[in-house]
């Protein structure tokens, strides 16, 4: 078929029949293959994008390709599309696409992607390999000439977590019935100390995700993966041999933790590990456990500052101290 149109409507650019403002209104899990040099390494990703920017109400649309394109071409510009940084390629998107959409003042970039990497786990005392969720993204706000750059990146990676409270209800169990048996008081102890007890136990996820200022020192995502899967009873494994599998449970039990002690323990990592980074850069933690004898899911999140989070930190070392 031949066009030979010179002049095509432009559409999205009329004005809207309804003069309502959009915030979010943008494409979604764009796909692309991303190749990433990290400390003399590559490994190639695949990514989903999602690129949004806010609408004004005398706007019907936006320019949809526009997006797509922006991508490409921020891509292409780094160094033969090798990359060595999600959040700044999302930050580059990000001002790339306030640029071309007219009346835009807030662009937001997200970017997943399926990342492999070694591990130490505690539990076999050796290194693993395991596949974890990068995440990374930008935020960008223009006010006038002057575009404000959020950088995000993050991580989300399973693991086990063991219940504390069904633990104890099983010391409990044992504790009547070898007293009933007739066992003494210290060797009683010594049982419930050496033999690990009983619990319900389920396979858990844990999000960090950290948004920072644009010329922040950079966040290393390996790090972030380290903190998340020490924070949980024990790391998942992909093969193990019984002896490993042995060594795991034994781990996992020994080491019993609620949902909300997840969060915490990485919320304390966090601020120790970071403590130098800007205190207006954002914290956000979620943990998520997928119960084995309940039909529901046990949840906890915090989204804070790492100024208030330190904050509260110093306060409880001095309560503790006053005591």
């Amino acid at each position: 078929m031949n066009l030979n149109s010179k002049k095509l409507s432009d559409v999205q650019a009329d004005e809207s029949k309804i003069q309502i403002g959009i915030r979010r209104v943008g494409v979604s899990d764009i796909p692309k293959i991303i190749r990433r040099k990290r400390f003399g390494e590559y490994n190639e990703l695949s990514a989903k994008i999602d690129v949004y920017v806010d609408l004004l109400p005398s706007k019907r649309g936006i320019h949809m390709s526009r997006n797509l394109e922006a991508i490409n071409e921020v891509i292409a510009t780094l160094t033969g599309e090798v990359i060595s940084d999600c959040e700044e390629l999302c930050a580059q998107i990000a001002e790339k696409i306030l640029s071309i959409q007219p009346g835009a003042t807030n662009a937001e970039v997200k970017l997943t992607a399926d990342y492999e990497m070694e591990t130490y786990s505690e539990a076999v005392s050796r290194k693993k390999s395991s596949v974890h969720k990068l995440r990374a993204g930008a935020l960008a706000q223009k006010n006038g000439d002057t575009v404000t750059i959020t950088k995000i990146i993050g991580a989300e990676v399973e693991g086990t977590t063991v219940c504390p409270c069904s633990q104890e209800l099983s010391k409990d169990f044992s504790k009547e019935k070898l007293t009933e048996e007739g066992f003494t008081k210290e060797q009683i102890d010594f049982v419930l100390e050496n033999i690990p007890l009983a619990s319900h136990n389920q396979r858990s996820k844990s999000i960090l995700v950290l948004e920072q200022p644009r010329d922040a020192e950079r966040v290393e995502l390996e790090d972030i993966i380290g903190i998340l899967e020490t924070s949980m009873s024990s790391p998942t494994h992909e093969v193990l041999k019984r002896k490993d599998e042995q060594a795991v449970v034994l781990y996992a039990h020994q080491h019993p933790a609620f949902v909300e002690d997840v969060v915490r323990t990485i919320l304390q990592k966090v601020a120790k590990r970071y403590i130098n980074q800007p205190p207006e850069t954002v914290i956000c933690v979620k943990q998520i456990n997928y119960e084995s004898i309940h039909q529901h899911n046990a949840v906890a999140e915090v989204r804070t500052s790492l100024k208030e989070l330190l904050e509260q930190l110093n306060g409880l070392e001095e309560n503790e101290n006053s005591q």
